[in-house]
């Protein structure tokens, strides 16, 4: 994984992991997985101190779990119901330990047939196990470029000098009314407007790095095309609010699966 230029470091790590999911309850699925991985970061020269404390190599034995209550009506495009999620990771050996924890929440309803509105939560953390050392830069927490459209992928959230070195916390609300009857069928294109909240913050090995802790807000339209190799997603976005170090991205697209 190359990030020299986003977060001043690149690594290289090799991992397997063994899990399965299953339905304990009605609609209540667990999730367990072991996973072992064995990495190696390098820091380039321009790396504030801090960063580069952090070259070396790390072993690491985690066990994570997963606990879902899916009342979707469908998993890929669902219009009614919700769907709320739980994960947490677990040091079982490692050479900088951390928990992480996660809990997700997406609720679905069709209010006529021309709309089917949406609103998404994610909420992240990462701690240090042990008080003498800090959260690996490689584990820290970026937020995905979904939940936060409008800003360059890995370029929100604290900043160690030329770096953005991603948080411990992260935070993201989205609302979304997807327009499935705007466009004719036989263009295969659904259509959306969205309204995404999130917030990245806490540095741990360096609490005096600031403009961190600030909601950052963008309104836009995206538009799914579905194309014989996949679906491919446009989308265009406008900043409403930022810290002054984040990196903004008004058009952006992909091809991938899209939910």
């Amino acid at each position: 994984t190359d990030r020299l230029a986003r977060s001043g470091y690149e690594s290289t790590k090799t991992s397997a992991a063994l899990g399965t999911s299953f339905e304990q309850y009605r609609d209540i699925f667990i999730s367990p997985k072991l996973a072992a991985s064995h990495e190696k970061v390098s820091t380039d020269s321009t790396a504030s101190s801090a960063l580069q404390k952090m070259d070396g190599t790390y072993s690491a034995l985690d066990f994570g779990y997963g606990i879902s209550y899916d009342k979707r009506n469908q998993k890929f495009q669902p219009t009614d119901g919700f769907i709320t999620q739980f994960n947490q990771s677990l040091p079982l050996y490692a050479d900088t330990p951390s928990l992480m924890h996660t809990i997700s929440y997406a609720k679905y309803k069709t209010f006529t047939e021309d709309v089917v509105g949406s609103v998404k939560f994610l909420g992240q953390n990462i701690t240090s196990v042990n008080s003498d050392k800090d959260v690996r830069i490689s584990d820290r927490l970026y937020l995905p470029t979904r939940r936060i459209r409008g800003f360059q992928k890995g370029k929100i959230g604290p900043k160690d000098g030329d770096d953005h070195v991603g948080g411990n916390y992260a935070m993201a609300l989205g609302f979304e009314a997807a327009l499935p009857n705007l466009l004719p069928e036989d263009w295969r294109t659904d259509v959306s407007l969205f309204i995404d909240t999130a917030n990245l913050w806490g540095v741990d090995y360096d609490k005096s790095i600031g403009d961190s802790d600030k909601i950052r807000s963008s309104t836009g339209a995206s538009a799914s095309v579905f194309t014989p190799i996949g679906p491919l997603s446009l989308t265009l976005a406008h900043p409403i609010t930022k810290a002054a170090s984040d990196q903004t991205e008004s058009f952006t697209f992909r091809l991938g699966t899209s939910f």
